[in-house]
């Protein structure tokens, strides 16, 4: 009778074994284990972040502090150099008015001196022949008048004009058969330089702002038609259809072309009459 309770407590510790193969003491410890890790790990992460913001708000409480200080310094230099700018443009200013000036005086003494006999008069239309070709006196007459602009929302890239636009619109107008050509006052000559500076576009290393007042003296009888058929007329025609480049050209009965205020002797000899 004691042999069946045996194999009935073997069978149940079997089966027990079988449903139960962890003891219920690791099954809770693996259970809790992953839980206190998990709340440890966010803690962990939580401090983590914390102290990241705190770092980064007090660095740039710092950065918004030296900038508020260096702020008035700053727009101080700022206002300094642009009155620097102001003051050195109004007296190349004055400067190229005087040597115009002074210009004046040397061709009416030239002309009183020249004006005797036939021979000095020929040479003194000699002399305004050159002085005209070479952009060394103003020219007034009619001729034609081109205003051009960026386009209405122009950005940096499309839409600008650049000093390659003015090149073409300028070489176009001698095309046509301009006798003297004018961007925004500066006098146009074959040692004048058009070019690009940044955003800029220079005309005698003068930074000029749009938009463009092109002047050219010539007559305005056939120029129209002759600047529209040439390569620079055909350029600008273009920019304005596909960039909405902004530009007006009309005839003018009078217009006054100045001189080149930066030209100087470069080579001259004694001659005999």
């Amino acid at each position: 009778m004691q042999k069946p309770r045996r194999v009935d407590a073997s069978m149940s510790l079997l089966n027990n074994l079988m449903a139960h193969p962890i003891d219920e003491g690791y099954a809770v410890a693996a259970r809790t284990r992953p839980k206190d890790g998990a709340k440890a790990l966010r803690s962990r992460h939580r401090i983590m972040l914390v102290a990241a913001t705190v770092v980064l708000g007090f660095l740039l409480a710092i950065a918004a502090s030296q900038n508020y200080r260096s702020a008035p310094e700053a727009e101080k230099q700022r206002s300094e150099l642009i009155d620097r700018i102001n003051q050195a443009d109004s007296r190349l200013t004055g400067l190229r008015n005087h040597q115009s000036d002074l210009a004046d005086e040397v061709r009416r003494l030239q002309a009183s001196g020249l004006s005797n006999d036939s021979t000095g008069a020929a040479l003194e239309q000699k002399l305004d022949d050159l002085e005209l070709q070479t952009g060394a006196i103003s020219v007034a007459g009619p001729g034609l008048k081109a205003v051009i602009d960026d386009a209405k929302n122009a950005d940096s890239k499309e839409g600008r004009l650049l000093d390659v636009d003015l090149q073409q619109l300028v070489n176009g107008l001698w095309t046509s058969g301009a006798e003297a050509v004018s961007v925004n006052g500066h006098r146009i000559t074959s040692l004048t330089a058009i070019r690009g500076a940044g955003s800029a576009i220079t005309v005698d290393y003068s930074s000029l702002t749009p938009p463009y007042t092109v002047l050219a003296i010539g007559d305005t009888a056939t120029m129209p038609a002759r600047f529209a058929q040439s390569s620079g007329g055909r350029w600008v025609q273009y920019l304005v259809s596909n960039f909405d480049v902004r530009m007006t050209i009309t005839t003018e009965d009078s217009l006054l072309v100045p001189a080149d205020a930066t030209i100087a002797l470069r080579y001259a000899k004694v001659g005999s009459r």
